[in-house]
């Protein structure tokens, strides 16, 4: 229909099915007006007639009229639930439904002051007015600064089940005045945990036993090792044991934080393995050759320090040469012992440098 009620094209709304038209209402301050699209027409022909039947021509609503249509022109928006309505788009595209209302607000309208109330679980509320256009940080600082100094303070704010950022906007996540934004902290891990040792199946009268402790996080694991041998007798108290967790060992002074163990893990008892008397291990060269050698876990360095000078060129080690593990120079008195060498494991031979 027309602003002045006239028939538009051929099509009568009673030769359209009801199920693609739909009734709309347009708000501007006070005054509603009401209008039948289909759901697939554009809506800047919803605005259009809107504004036209918003004239200066009825005194009541004379400057209220004028005041829309100069706003309009200034950059007012159409509002449907809290999104922008463009005339490129139709109601379908909108989700509207009969009787659905399309409010006009002018420009400033959107810039108001909006109050917000961030709460946590504990019953603590605080609340602000802020504009629509501020990072809404400020409010959350003032949540924090009214925490006492126990309470946690890590954790997500959540409106209408999203996470929100520091540096969003009430305008971005729009918020209407009255919301509510939910502080959730992060749970923290209990300060003990419950952990089992096994022994395995050659353990010398531990075979299968099993002995399940609490502890603290921060405790060391020696203690749960030591308690497990003052529970569970053997007949072989000479033998050496070791602990596996996760198929790896573990030192006993470690702690259960150190390995990230959850209430219920299990640490396996098994009979711990000599090492072979023999090493071998990798030597590389300032030219990046790789020279592999084996040697006696207590023989000393030295020895392996005078044979890389004496197969390398003269002109390599010119002024001599100085052994390198993880880092850390190594004197020609140690032993593979002493670093704790293990096969594979690589040595740097570097050349001295004179001044």
């Amino acid at each position: 229909m027309s602003s002045a009620g006239e028939e538009v094209g051929s099509t009568t709304p009673a030769e359209v099915e009801a199920s693609t038209l739909i009734t709309l209402r347009r708000r501007c301050q006070d005054h509603l007006h009401d209008a039948q699209d289909g759901q697939g027409d554009k809506l800047r022909v919803l605005i259009g007639f809107y504004l036209d039947m918003v004239t200066p021509t009825d005194k009541q609503v004379k400057g209220a009229a004028v005041a829309a249509v100069a706003a309009a022109a200034s950059g007012g928006v159409f509002m449907h639930y809290g999104r922008c309505v463009t005339g490129d788009r139709t109601p379908a595209d909108y989700d509207m439904e009969d009787g659905d209302e399309v409010s006009f607000f002018p420009d400033g309208t959107r810039t108001m002051p909006v109050t917000l109330t961030v709460k946590d679980n504990k019953g603590r509320r605080v609340t602000h007015t802020m504009r629509r256009l501020d990072v809404i940080c400020t409010l959350f600082r003032l949540y924090f600064d009214m925490l006492p100094s126990t309470a946690p303070r890590e954790g997500v704010f959540m409106y209408n089940g999203r996470e929100i950022s520091f540096y969003q906007t009430p305008e971005k996540c729009d918020m209407n005045d009255g919301d509510e934004i939910t502080f959730h902290p992060f749970s923290k891990p209990s300060t003990f945990v419950t952990l089992t040792i096994k022994g395995s199946s050659d353990d010398g009268g531990r075979s299968g036993v099993v002995v399940t402790r609490p502890m603290r996080r921060t405790d060391e694991l020696q203690r749960l090792i030591d308690y497990y041998f003052a529970m569970v007798p053997t007949d072989d108290q000479n033998r050496e044991w070791a602990v596996t967790y996760c198929g790896r060992q573990v030192g006993g002074e470690k702690t259960p934080a150190d390995y990230e163990m959850e209430d219920g893990d299990q640490l396996r008892l098994v009979p711990a393995s000599k090492p072979s008397r023999f090493v071998t291990v990798n030597l590389l060269t300032m030219v990046k050759a790789e020279r592999t050698y084996t040697l006696r876990r207590t023989d000393k360095l030295q020895g392996l320090m005078d044979l890389c000078l004496s197969r390398e060129p003269a002109s390599m080690y010119r002024h001599g040469c100085v052994l390198a593990y993880e880092g850390r120079r190594v004197h020609g008195s140690q032993t593979p012992d002493d670093l704790k060498l293990e096969d594979g494991d690589i040595i740097y031979a570097l050349a001295c440098q004179v001044g």
